[in-house]
């Protein structure tokens, strides 16, 4: 029991120590939300930063010279945290539900082997735990005329995290170290950052157009990166057997990093000269890393109804060189007696390469670069007796990384926005399959006002009517100034 109290320590442990854009999963704007998380064409005007620089020369109201995002009426927040693979209903089975014994006292629940069974393939897949925090401080577009073109300008922050709890660790827990069994954690996975990025962007109408176009934008943003925290495992090749007279042999291959800005007061082990720091991070700290990244786009009018976009996302990373630290370790581990102190001391520091720990110049984490290609179709446009306005959209999204907010799993989507003719509230929804998340019912809305939308979703509307099914919470909301 040692044993597996102390495997589950050191996974908590590590948990804590080492701790954009839309990549492929996330959540841009509220609108883009709504609709199934389709971006290429949908995000127009300051929702276009980050997703698709062309659409920033789009609006919704085409005389408005001026798009502004602020904290007023209230911000830009997207928020999502939730599993792949866990629902409410299981937590509850195999870990939140007790009884009350004869002596008062709770009891947790026993499992079968089935239960255990059961428990281990919920894992199959990576036991994936992930948290997306996105906020915008500031958005703004200017747009003097489709010569000229349009200028934006934004800076939002993510905080995000991805850890994946590895199933040989179910195993090992559930059936104990079992003679012959070999148990692999090669699985586990842990990354963890906060990045803001200032976007610059530029777009245009440009004249050189193919037969099939009635109007072609380009657009390209810089976006400069500032990181204020990083923790990764890089690698984990970790096998645990028991062989010969209860003999547990441990190998494992373990490298891992993390960055701190000075302003989080963190302390390492491995030097004393860091305890004792002071933290005061408020809202601007100072970088522990910085990059720079490159956002491409391209929209393009087939007539006014159809639209196509294609954009390539985060083309970049990131240098963090602040408080490096690398915890490295590969060794072979036998331990022919448990409660022998002299084998199991300080285990957990050997596994985590703790005791070899040390301070790094520098390291380098790409940005979660994603392409993105769809279309749209304003049917209103086909069919000019159609009550309002009702537009249908669909992307085909492909991240290039597994970063935070990423996914080489494709993902597509599609969505549909109506507006009642002469109303101010609009209507969205849309289906997302693929990616993390693998399925999603989204939906939302908005109020416009005309100098003033609020907007609000969620890419998981579906959960709502089956709470204890749910995997994940998430929501997104905005308002934005027109004038």
């Amino acid at each position: 029991m040692k044993l597996f109290r102390l495997i589950a320590i050191t996974i908590i442990f590590s948990s804590n120590l080492f701790a954009q854009s839309a990549g492929s999963i996330g959540m841009p704007d509220a609108r883009a939300t709504a609709l199934g998380r389709t971006y290429s064409t949908a995000s127009v005007g300051v929702d276009g930063i980050g997703t698709n620089p062309a659409t920033i020369l789009n609006r919704k109201d085409i005389n408005k010279k001026w798009e502004l995002r602020t904290v007023l009426p209230y911000p830009q927040l997207g928020f999502k945290i939730g599993t792949n693979f866990l629902t409410i209903d299981e937590y509850n089975y195999f870990f939140g539900e007790k009884s009350v014994g004869a002596d008062g006292k709770d009891v947790g629940r026993y499992l079968n082997s089935d239960d255990k069974n059961r428990l281990s393939e919920l894992f199959a897949d990576g036991g994936t735990f992930q948290s997306d925090i996105n906020f915008t401080l500031l958005s703004v577009i200017y747009k003097p005329n489709d010569k000229i073109g349009a200028f934006g300008f934004a800076i939002s922050d993510v905080f995000g995290s991805n850890v994946t709890f590895p199933r040989g660790l179910v195993d090992l827990l559930m059936n104990g170290n079992t003679h012959d069994d070999e148990f692999n954690f090669d699985d586990t996975k842990l990354e963890a950052w906060w990045l803001r990025k200032y976007s610059f962007s530029y777009a245009r109408v440009v004249n050189i157009l193919p037969k099939m176009f009635q109007q072609v934008n380009l657009g390209i943003s810089f976006n400069f990166v500032s990181g204020f925290f990083y923790t990764g495992i890089e690698r984990m090749k970790s096998h645990f057997s028991t062989g010969a007279q209860n003999a547990l042999t441990i190998k494992n291959d373990f490298l891992a990093h993390s960055s701190f800005s000075n302003d989080f007061g963190v302390a390492y082990g491995f030097d004393s000269t860091s305890f004792g720091k002071k933290s005061s991070p408020g809202l601007f700290p100072s970088p522990s890393g910085g990059g720079f990244g490159v956002d491409l786009g391209f929209w393009g009018k087939i007539n006014d109804a159809w639209a196509i976009g294609f954009s390539l996302t985060d083309l970049g990373s990131v240098s963090w060189d602040q408080n490096v630290a690398q915890f490295k370790t590969d060794t072979t581990i036998v331990i022919t007696n448990l409660s022998d102190e002299n084998q199991t001391k300080d285990l957990a520091d050997k596994i985590f390469g703790q005791k070899d720990a040390e301070y790094v110049g520098s390291i380098s984490t790409s940005l979660p670069s994603a392409m993105h290609i769809g279309f749209s179709y304003q049917l209103d446009k086909a069919k000019p007796n159609f009550p309002g306005k009702l537009l249908i959209v669909a992307d085909y999204n492909q991240g290039f990384n597994n970063r935070v907010r990423n996914s080489t799993t494709p993902r597509f989507s599609v969505g549909a926005e109506w507006i009642p003719k002469n109303w101010i509230i609009t209507f969205r929804t849309g289906f997302s399959f693929g990616g993390f998340d693998k399925f999603g019912w989204a939906a939302g809305g908005s109020f416009d006002f005309g100098f003033l939308e609020l907007s609000g979703g969620t890419p998981d509307f579906h959960q709502l009517f089956m709470p204890n099914s749910a995997k994940r919470v998430s929501f997104a909301f905005d308002s934005k100034w027109k004038f």
